[in-house]
């Protein structure tokens, strides 16, 4: 779902709002960066309920259908083996997942009009209806495939969707991506039960350590500047100010807290992880001029013995 990296990235957007703003404190960027990081699962969270909800609307057409008084064909042999889909019963059944519903009050977001839309749009395509008339009852992995379609093709795709979602989530277009993976991995990886775990921690958990991280990269950069610009300004001072980007002075000084003040932190992890940032968030030549400050400022380091890297294999 979300990653170290994706927390670097969110990091590195602050960093750059703190650095180009006049001077706000640093508590100020600091709960938008920590509520930015928590929006990721509760994204999360909402997705996988709305995936729920769509499905489990099928209980609210059969009974209509059932209630009416002029039933027609179609009334009468309505199918409602969208209920058994074991992804659906795993989303439906799980206490976690429950539970983290809950304390998120993701429920609220809930729109009936929208989950109502969706479902019509879902039950008409035609790999619904080839669903429920292929004669297969608990495959897991026809179920899964149907799940899929209905979060990539009808969920995904639908323009009233994209708005609601953008008005409620003011990070969705930053976040979307990984938060959609996080729950194809979801849809991927549940077997005999829903998997919401990551790396064997409960999602409360994982949240906690990857916020605290992204507060505590955010905290050195701001806090140690004399000591990183120490490292930093001497590499530049030939050249234009004009010249840098700010977001490239703002990756470096980034790697360099890595390198300093996050001792589990291998150092290769530290330059491939904001050489890729740099590719996607700055300008083309970014990427080797990064690579050439940081080896430069490494070989410093070493040299002076200041490179205090917990473990085997992390220099």
């Amino acid at each position: 779902m979300i990653t170290r990296r994706s927390v670097r990235i969110k990091a590195m957007q602050y960093l750059y709002a703190y650095e180009t703003s006049n001077h706000l404190p640093t508590s100020h960027f600091i709960s938008y960066l920590e509520k930015s990081i928590l929006s990721v699962k509760e994204q999360y969270l909402y997705i996988l309920l709305l995936l729920r909800e769509v499905a489990n609307f099928v209980e609210s057409d059969a009974k209509i259908k059932a209630s009416k008084y002029i039933k027609t064909d179609d009334d009468k042999n309505f199918n409602t083996k969208l209920l058994s889909n074991i992804l659906v019963q795993f989303l439906n059944n799980d206490k976690e997942f429950e539970s983290e519903i809950k304390k998120s009050n993701t429920k609220e977001l809930i729109n009936e009009d929208l989950v109502r839309r969706l479902y019509k749009n879902f039950t008409i395509s035609n790999e619904y209806k080839t669903y429920l008339s292929n004669g297969v009852e608990f495959n897991l992995e026809e179920d899964k495939k149907l799940i899929s379609f209905l979060l990539e093709q009808i969920i995904l795709e639908d323009e009233v969707f994209e708005s609601y979602v953008e008005e409620y989530f003011t990070n969705w277009i930053d976040d979307a991506e990984f938060v959609v993976d996080a729950v194809q991995e979801v849809i991927l990886k549940s077997k005999t039960e829903l998997k919401l775990h990551l790396e064997k921690e409960s999602l409360q958990e994982k949240f906690k350590e990857l916020t605290q991280f992204g507060i505590d990269l955010f905290s050195k950069v701001v806090n140690e500047k004399q000591t990183i610009d120490g490292l930093f300004l001497p590499k530049i001072k030939n050249w234009e100010a004009d010249r840098l980007a700010i977001v490239d002075m703002v990756l470096i000084k980034m790697a360099i807290a890595e390198f300093l003040f996050f001792p589990s932190i291998p150092v290769k992890v530290s330059i491939n992880e904001y050489l890729d940032i740099a590719k996607e968030y700055s300008t083309p030549k970014s990427k080797d001029f990064i690579n050439g400050i940081l080896d430069s400022i490494l070989q410093d380091l070493k040299q002076q013995n200041k490179l205090e890297k917990a473990g085997r294999g992390l220099i």
